[in-house]
């Protein structure tokens, strides 16, 4: 796909709860109004709107109770996707990952505005960068600032444990929170991390680097911390490699089994991101 069809994505998604804000949108609000989104039928008396009276239901009423149909107004949410940005997002080659978290943060952001909900962005390594934030809002110019801020950002973090950091920067209504990641985290810290955005919906979009997954069964393997740099000298065998493999389906079993306990299930990108995909499965979950 070229750049120019990549600046053309939308990322579609969705949320399965009410929101609470004024402004109008495309989402089912808490609030009762006019916005055609059927609730219930409703005695007269409780909601007494007479221009919403439904004479049908009412002529069928066993109680010859006058009813009414209630609805829903359409409102707004916010809309934020929390990008890591530490060094190991960038170490598959070409920093293809570190490219797919901005192509995901742009499509989302088109989307947000199209469909009239406000977009923020935040880019966290070993803490919260200030540097790459946004609060959610619906300019979109300070989107495409925020947008090409990441864009021109050379991931240099040492950690992401500035993910556990993100909730005091998050809106106080609860919004939908995209969280782009490899997860190369102790599950521990994500524990605390998931807990502490758990008034958000969350939607966690893993990142593997897809040279993990191609280990050769024998020979010289030099390995590099992702993280850190540091580089070691391996001997790689068929039993190694095997463990490896196995320790590595475990990890995304105990990430999975988190990620249910906390929040929507995760998203996995093997290679190159599906933006229709991921769309596909936002809006199923």
């Amino acid at each position: 796909m070229s750049g120019a069809q990549d600046d053309a994505e939308y990322l579609d998604y969705a949320v399965s709860w009410r929101a609470g804000q004024a402004l109008p949108g495309r989402h089912t609000s808490r609030v009762s109004g006019a916005g055609g989104h059927f609730r219930a039928y409703r005695p007269f008396w409780q909601v007494p709107d007479a221009r919403k009276i439904d004479v049908r239901r009412s002529i069928m009423d066993p109680f010859d109770e006058v009813m009414v149909r209630q609805t829903d107004d359409r409102t707004s949410i916010s809309v934020v996707v929390a990008a890591d940005v530490s060094r190991s997002m960038q170490a598959a080659p070409g920093g293809g990952t570190f490219q797919a978290v901005t192509r995901l943060a742009g499509a989302a952001a088109r989307s947000a505005h199209r469909a009239g909900d406000a977009f923020g962005l935040i880019g966290f390594d070993a803490v919260p960068r200030s540097d790459i934030y946004q609060p959610p809002c619906r300019s979109r110019g300070a989107s495409g600032a925020a947008l090409a801020a990441l864009r021109a950002l050379q991931p240099d973090g040492c950690s992401a444990d500035g993910i556990a950091g993100l909730a005091p920067l998050l809106p106080a209504r609860r919004c939908l929170v995209i969280l782009a990641s490899d997860f190369l985290l102790p599950f521990s810290l994500l524990e605390v991390a998931l807990a502490s955005l758990a008034s958000h919906d969350v939607a966690p979009v893993v990142f593997h680097d897809p040279v993990e997954m191609q280990l050769p069964r024998t020979g010289l393997m030099r390995l590099r911390d992702s993280e850190t740099g540091e580089q070691r000298l391996c001997v790689m065998r068929p039993a190694l490699a095997r463990r490896w493999l196995a320790a590595r389906a475990d990890w995304r079993a105990g990430l999975d089994a988190l990620f249910l306990r906390h929040c929507r299930p995760g998203f996995h990108v093997e290679g190159r991101l599906d933006v229709a995909r991921l769309g596909e499965h936002l809006l199923a979950c």
